[in-house]
């Protein structure tokens, strides 16, 4: 979720102390650091976007991750502020971060909470990065004269309220998509909310033998379908090479949707590894490349990422 958003909810958990909002207060601090922490690893892109992409939303959005931002959150707070009690600041910043990962989890990109058991990013799939609905009704209880604790609880009941409206609307679209590909040998479906439009939904639909990746209206029936793909059952060997790439091996655990195209022209082969889940101007919005030379050998790979393309290291794993 964006920055703002997860700001309002710290400040919630925080006002279910009861205590008035002020910035001078430990634990709002320690609630709003908390819920702002997991986010921190922007720092990842001091070494350039691919190393942001592989360490976002991994370790900081995991459990050690979260015990670990607690833990230097209320130290820095207790030494700035030695009145305060230290157990307390951590049980409010473990509370914000905790529901920082927690919301991460319902967006579509999701989170490694399980790292480094699971280093797979898990998501729900309700929400986009940045929902201005959610947003609009989370600011919307601060323009009347709650005491905080009544504005906090007002706050979860929104939060809850518009998760169930949000799975409601899902699973409407995803009936209208198994109606519509009745014909189809459908295996699961999966439902993600739109990047550019309000209350609509991408999808990917897997068959025996197809991926169809499009975009569904909950209220307008508009179907849009972007790719019809075929199943790849025997992935030829320059493939599975390109899975053992850097980047193959990071799209493995950053999309449960992953399909390979392979290129060959006088003066190069080249491999590209598309991320299924999301189409942005004609174009998939994650994919990379990967270039290899006369001996079969990956020499340079890209990739493109929200219409930019970074040359990263094409080392084996």
């Amino acid at each position: 979720m964006d920055s703002f958003s997860h700001a309002l909810v710290g400040i919630a958990i925080a006002g279910l102390s009861g205590h008035p909002l002020s910035i001078y207060d430990p634990t709002y601090l320690a609630a709003i650091l908390g819920a702002q922490a997991p986010d921190f690893d922007i720092i990842a892109q001091i070494k350039g976007k691919f190393s942001y992409l592989r360490q976002h939303r991994a370790f900081s959005h995991s459990i050690p991750g979260l015990v670990l931002w607690s833990f230097l959150i209320s130290t820095v707070l207790s030494i700035i502020m030695p009145q305060a009690n230290f157990l307390s600041l951590l049980g409010w910043a473990f509370s914000g971060s905790l529901s920082h990962i927690i919301m991460d989890y319902f967006n579509t990109h999701g989170a490694a909470i399980l790292w480094p058991i699971q280093k797979e990013r898990k998501s729900l799939q309700l929400l986009n990065v940045f929902d201005p609905i959610l947003f609009v009704l989370l600011l919307s209880v601060y323009a009347f004269d709650f005491t905080m604790f009544t504005l906090s609880c007002f706050t979860f009941i929104i939060l809850v309220a518009y998760l169930l409206f949000r799975m409601v609307l899902r699973k409407k679209a995803k009936k209208q998509l198994y109606r519509l590909y009745s014909q189809r040998d459908i295996l699961q479906i999966t439902v993600m909310p739109s990047l550019k439009r309000i209350l609509f939904w991408d999808f990917v639909l897997e068959t025996k033998n197809a991926y169809l990746v499009g975009q569904l209206g909950t209220i307008s029936p508009a179907l849009k379908l972007h790719a019809d793909l075929a199943k790849q059952k025997n992935l030829s060997p320059l493939t599975l090479q390109a899975k053992k790439t850097l980047i193959g091996n990071f799209f493995a655990t950053f999309t449960p949707y992953i399909y390979f195209a392979e290129q060959k022209d006088t003066h190069s082969i080249s491999v590209t590894i598309y991320d299924l889940r999301y189409v942005l101007n004609k174009q998939f919005l994650h994919r990379a490349t990967i270039i290899f030379d006369h001996t079969n050998q990956p020499t340079t790979s890209y990739l493109h990422s929200y219409g930019s393309t970074t040359q990263i290291p094409c080392d084996l794993c």
